[in-house]
């Protein structure tokens, strides 16, 4: 398999897709570890600041990597926890799954980070970097000599945060110089490759968890849940 094209990103287009039954297209079997990627992928890789993916390929627990060559994402164990070789041949049927709980919260943190960034925008700063992991998740500026009141800056965005989640504006994915983007209707259009809500009314417990100054850095941490939701 040579050809990202040969692997259909799932994740990209259906946050909700928790569940896929595939064929494998591509299988290494290391001393050490095995790697297979699957025809129709639904796990997202840790990149652009958001987390893996739990989940499982039958009953095995896998882990998905990118990779950084032709861009496949590949999903690898333990040689010793791997399945038997006949069964992760090329062509070999599977199914894959992974955690919803944990989708839902990731995707939850990163379109929240989104918003979050999109709110700062005004202040000026310039947007340097981003950490949707739960628990950790925030948004990083460098202030290029800018001043900032973080008491202030708290404050305008707690304000700011209620009107666009009340109004539960879309998240629509869309496509820019052959890269996807990410908009938040009536707000900012960024590239990214993580995964979404469809729409702010499916984000809970978003606040402004911190605000911090440092070297020129300025760091605003926040939280955001999914609503409760059956399966």
């Amino acid at each position: 398999m040579n050809s990202v094209t040969q692997q259909r990103q799932i994740y990209l287009t259906d946050t909700y897709a928790y569940e896929a039954s595939t064929r494998v297209v591509s299988a290494e079997r290391g001393p050490d570890t095995v790697r297979i990627a699957l025809a129709d992928n639904i796990f997202h890789p840790q990149g652009g600041g958001q987390p893996d993916d739990r989940g499982w390929v039958d009953q095995v627990e896998v882990r998905p990597v990118r990779d950084t060559g032709p861009g496949l994402v590949h999903l690898t164990c333990p040689a010793d926890a791997a399945w038997p070789r006949e069964a992760v041949a090329v062509g070999t049927t599977v199914t894959s799954r992974i955690d919803p709980a944990l989708r839902r919260l990731h995707a939850a943190l990163h379109t929240a980070g989104h918003l979050v960034d999109a709110l700062i925008d005004e202040w000026g700063y310039r947007h340097v970097g981003s950490n949707h992991f739960p628990g950790q998740a925030r948004v990083e500026y460098d202030l290029g000599g800018l001043d900032c009141d973080k008491d202030a800056l708290a404050e305008g965005l707690t304000e700011r945060l209620g009107k666009p989640l009340a109004e539960a504006l879309p998240v629509i994915p869309g496509e820019r110089d052959g890269r996807r983007t990410i908009t938040i209707e009536g707000y900012a259009t960024e590239f990214c490759a993580g995964t979404h809500v469809p729409d702010l009314s499916l984000l809970t417990g978003v606040a402004i968890r911190s605000v911090k100054v440092k070297g020129g850095r300025l760091k605003v941490g926040y939280t955001a849940e999914h609503v409760p939701v059956d399966g």
